[in-house]
């Protein structure tokens, strides 16, 4: 449970947060409107799974270590609204590198090299969910340009290789903060703007204390925060 809200958490900003009819549903059954509706999300990717023989969906049950925590897949219901963002702003990737800071079983690298990214790539703690995305990947027939790399995201060297950064709590706050900072130390051999796709922020408060700014909201509270470097 404390992993689940961990993804799951509303928050006194959240989404539901103020509405009278959340505020009724939720005194009257003691359900979470918003955990709730992350479950319903999981449908339409079960039937994605069913029918190209995938295994994203599944909730890992793992125990979270080492400040790494356990699988969620991402919700489905967000994808419009990050597929519309990246059209409109991003040229649908073009001239773009995003990378997925714990990608877990690929879901989010299947998404994104689906559009017009020029690298997609992945990072992931778990090998066991590595090999998972590894073979999701190649049952989805993904290009050559999407690659994993099995490891801890604070060893990882080839930050500067990429402008735009997808999450989902992949780890805790002390973790996230060491990772942003390497990102713009990056990020001085190449300076310029930064994208950040970050799905329910529960530590949104250090990427705005590192001088990322909210550019945008999706369904499922998905947030988009961007920094402008100097070029």
């Amino acid at each position: 449970m404390r992993k689940l809200k961990r993804q799951c958490m509303i928050g006194q900003s959240g989404r539901f947060q103020g509405c009278f009819i959340y505020a009724a549903l939720q005194h009257k059954s003691g359900l979470d409107l918003y955990t709730l509706t992350y479950f319903l999300s999981l449908f339409p990717m079960k039937l994605y799974d069913i029918a190209h023989g995938t295994e994203f969906s599944r909730i890992d049950r793992t125990e979270d270590r080492d400040g790494h925590f356990a699988y969620f897949p991402s919700p489905m219901t967000s994808f419009p609204f990050l597929k519309k963002y990246i059209r409109r702003h991003m040229k649908n990737g073009k001239g773009h590198a995003i990378l997925d800071l714990g990608c877990g079983k690929g879901m989010m690298l299947d998404f994104f090299s689906s559009l017009g990214f020029e690298r997609v790539s992945g990072i992931e703690y778990d090998s066991r969910l590595c090999r998972l995305a590894e073979r999701n990947l190649k049952r989805m027939r993904a290009p050559e340009k999407v690659r994993i790399y099995n490891m801890d995201a604070l060893d990882f060297s080839e930050y500067r290789h990429y402008d735009t950064f997808y999450l989902y709590n992949p780890f805790d706050g002390n973790i996230l903060e060491a990772c942003i900072e390497k990102i713009l130390s990056s990020r001085k051999q190449r300076p310029g703007k930064l994208t950040v796709f970050y799905c329910n922020p529960v530590y949104g408060s250090i990427l705005r204390e590192k001088g990322f700014l909210e550019a945008g909201h999706f369904y499922y509270k998905t947030t988009v925060f961007v920094y402008q470097g100097e070029r």
